[in-house]
């Protein structure tokens, strides 16, 4: 597996116990929004000029892990590093490689399953393989990052084609990992060629134990959209995933099953919305858990009709009540969700872009759990374009945490946080030159988002 691979796992880790006071960049350098710059702090951060593709994470201890890539030589790299009290501790690398496969919407993660146990995954390009055949390379750390397994694939498949779009969670003390598998995939128009596949994309499962070893795989669902990531959290009734499914019709809505007694539970429907589309709209789900409360969050574009929706359950997610709109002004969607211990939830996403600045908003809203709504807060402009990737958020007892990928060609990681005083403010966003468009169609929308047809 280790030549497959053609990569080599890392196992340096630097402890720095001033700050970073050297080699700090990150930066804030999207424009605030002025109604919350009393709240939303700049929070400088180790990752090199240039780097992309950020990922935040929740230590069990409460400290924040954040990742990222970075580009080395001819390859690119994978770091980490923990935030403490608002200081950056240590940094690491977890693999560095010249075949990776390095995409907006498709990014590598660094996760702590509990102090000591962390697992990591990032993509490689299939040798001799096409523009899509790419892996899930994963490796493991049993020292909180200090050394980092030989990589490995998390399933026993030797196809190329594509495997991506994974998820890390921890399950019973052990790293339980989600994925698009395409293994089975064939477009409409070969399929005649292979019989024996279905010809469709699907979401599988499978566990990563301490030593290394993987239990076997599970298909949560056979028939999926191609690029869409899926999201896990973990409830009082057990583990979840939400993703978008799909349809022979090409009905491509989200859904959400339950992990019980080792077995994955059938699909159910989140919004059924019944969103008609060819391509993958590349617009996944997001979901969050805290006991018996969940939130799940997507966005859709049924009658070309974009919005971001929601909607909360009180049992665990064994059901949820009726979808909530978030914002039915066109937004691009990008999604980001953070549930809190009172049972309310805050929701990031991209909105549309101003027809003025051609730039995105990064909106924040927080949702009460009877489903009342609080205002919309445009927290930073940003690209609304893919360089901008998917937007990520997590909470702790201070406030939120954000990070972003800066415009291209220059791209950077930026970070900053916000104080839970800043999103309690009644200041509401009003409706700019951009013009509200909800309730109205948008002609070219679909031809606009679509991602890999089907």
């Amino acid at each position: 597996m280790k030549c497959a691979i053609g990569m080599v796992a890392l196992c340096l880790t630097l402890l720095v116990t001033s700050g970073f006071a050297v080699g700090l960049s990150g930066g804030l350098s999207g424009e605030l929004s002025g109604e919350l710059n009393s709240g939303l702090k700049s929070l400088a951060n180790p990752a090199m000029a240039g780097s992309r593709l950020p990922r935040l994470g929740n230590m069990p201890n409460g400290d924040n892990l954040l990742s990222w890539v970075e580009a080395k030589g001819d390859g690119h790299v994978l770091k980490f590093a923990l935030l403490h009290n608002g200081r950056w501790l240590r940094q690491g690398e977890v693999a560095q490689g010249a075949n990776w496969f390095i995409n907006w919407s498709d990014f590598p993660s660094v996760v702590a399953i509990d102090a000591q146990f962390w697992a990591a995954h990032w993509l490689v390009k299939r040798s001799g393989g096409r523009l899509h055949d790419y892996d899930v390379a994963t490796s493991i750390s049993n020292d909180a990052g200090a050394t980092w397994s030989t990589p490995k694939f998390p399933y026993s498949d030797k196809t190329a084609a594509e495997h991506g779009f994974a998820a890390i969670v921890p399950v019973d003390g052990a790293a339980a990992i989600v994925w698009l598998d395409g293994r089975e995939y064939v477009k409409k128009t070969e399929r005649a060629q292979y019989p024996q596949k279905s010809g469709n994309f699907s979401l599988r499962y499978t566990r990563m134990l301490r030593d290394g070893s993987l239990e076997a795989e599970q298909i949560i669902d056979s028939n999926t959209c191609t690029c869409c990531w899926p999201s896990v959290a973990v409830s009082a009734a057990g583990p979840l995933v939400v993703w978008r499914g799909r349809t022979d019709s090409e009905i491509r809505d989200n859904h959400i099953a339950l992990l019980a007694d080792g077995k994955w539970s059938q699909p159910m429907p989140l919004g059924a919305e019944g969103w008609q589309i060819e391509g993958c709209p590349v617009n996944g789900p997001a979901l969050a858990a805290n006991g018996k409360h969940v939130v799940a969050a997507w966005f859709s574009a049924e009658a070309d009709r974009p919005r971001v929706r929601a909607a909360f359950s009180k049992d665990g997610g064994l059901s949820f009540a009726p979808a909530i709109e978030i914002d039915d002004i066109a937004p691009l969607g990008r999604i980001g969700l953070v549930l809190r211990d009172n049972g309310s939830a805050v929701i990031s996403w991209m909105t549309a872009a101003d027809v003025v600045t051609k730039k995105s908003h990064l909106a924040l809203r927080t949702i009460q759990a009877d489903g009342r709504l609080g205002a919309v807060k445009r927290v930073i402009a940003m690209s609304a374009g893919r360089d901008s990737g998917v937007p990520q958020m997590i909470a702790d007892q201070a406030g939120i945490m954000l990070a972003w990928t800066n415009a291209a060609p220059d791209y950077g990681v930026s970070t900053a946080r916000l104080s839970w005083a800043s999103l309690q403010s009644t200041a509401a966003f009003a409706s700019s030159t951009s013009a509200r468009l909800a309730d109205t169609a948008v002609p070219g929308f679909v031809a606009t988002i679509c991602g890999q047809a089907h």
